[in-house]
């Protein structure tokens, strides 16, 4: 799960069919055994290795602090640091890590299985690209709530995006999603693109408490308009896009702004469609039409 979603994410060419099955809980893993989805423990970072916050900011481990010559610590850390490395980078390089950080606790948060997060990914922690921190008794290990204050908007997104999670009873299945409740899209509904250049997986799941919910991942370096599948006498209604800033990047009943959010990308919604950016992922909910 970590390495094919690591990989996808980052817009690694050849692992859209890997992502998918991650998505149902590894089925290919688990399924042939008699296990169940929930036998896969999902996660993007963990205590060893580099923190979510790292893993799009750096592409080289600095583990020289340790005392090793920077030899300890893993190579092969699939990581992106989306255009520069290091803290101090443009703006726009940031954002796009902002982006990546939401896109990566996304698909934690819609897969099935049981997702896993490191302590302080919440918040973004950064250990400076150390990856191997097991010798430091010091804030480079510890959680620290000043940060989680400074990046609040990561927080509050990652709080939503698991309050959602429990909210929808298809994202959390006793048995792996068959055809009947899951449908797969590319760009356009029920026809994915599982070719070797394929930047892009959506799907749409049937939900006994949300009615339906609509899941897509732009990994592309370009943008997309995609058309949503169509539900007669109902419409899709935008909850979640990482390609917008917070807190418009996860549409709470009680925004105050939120009808207007909607309403500017009534054109689009009005003829089935929908506008991401490009690393970005969206999640939709399916609303009777009134």
């Amino acid at each position: 799960y970590r390495d094919i979603v690591r990989q996808f994410i980052k817009g690694t060419d050849g692992f859209a069919g890997g992502f998918a099955e991650c998505l149902c809980g590894s089925p290919h893993l688990y399924q042939a055994g008699g296990r169940k989805p929930w036998h896969s423990i999902n996660f993007v970072c963990a205590h060893d290795g580099f923190t979510l916050g790292d893993l799009v900011t750096y592409n080289n481990k600095y583990n020289l602090p340790n005392g090793e010559n920077n030899r300890d610590g893993e190579n092969h850390n699939l990581s992106w640091n989306c255009g520069e490395e290091g803290e101090f980078a443009r703006l726009s390089v940031k954002r796009l890590r902002k982006r990546q950080m939401r896109n990566f606790f996304v698909c934690l948060m819609v897969s099935q299985g049981v997702p896993m997060f490191y302590m302080g990914d919440e918040y973004g922690h950064t250990k400076g690209g150390n990856n191997n921190t097991y010798c430091h008794d010091s804030y480079v290990n510890y959680f620290r709530w000043d940060k989680k204050e400074q990046y609040s908007d990561l927080q509050r997104f990652c709080c939503l995006m698991t309050k959602f999670r429990k909210e929808c009873e298809g994202l959390g299945l006793e048995d792996f999603p068959t055809a009947e409740r899951l449908q797969w899209h590319g760009h356009q509904p029920g026809k994915p693109d599982w070719s070797e250049n394929s930047r892009f997986v959506a799907f749409s799941m049937k939900d006994e408490r949300q009615g339906e919910i609509y899941v897509a991942f732009n990994t592309s370096h370009l943008p997309a308009v995609v058309e949503l599948p169509e539900r007669a006498g109902r419409r899709w209604e935008p909850v979640v896009d990482t390609g917008k800033p917070a807190p418009y990047d996860f549409l709470t009943d009680d925004l105050p702004d939120r009808a207007l959010t909607i309403h500017q990308f009534s054109h689009f919604l009005n003829s089935n469609l929908y506008p991401m950016l490009s690393y970005s992922s969206v999640i939709l909910v399916l609303r009777p039409d009134v």
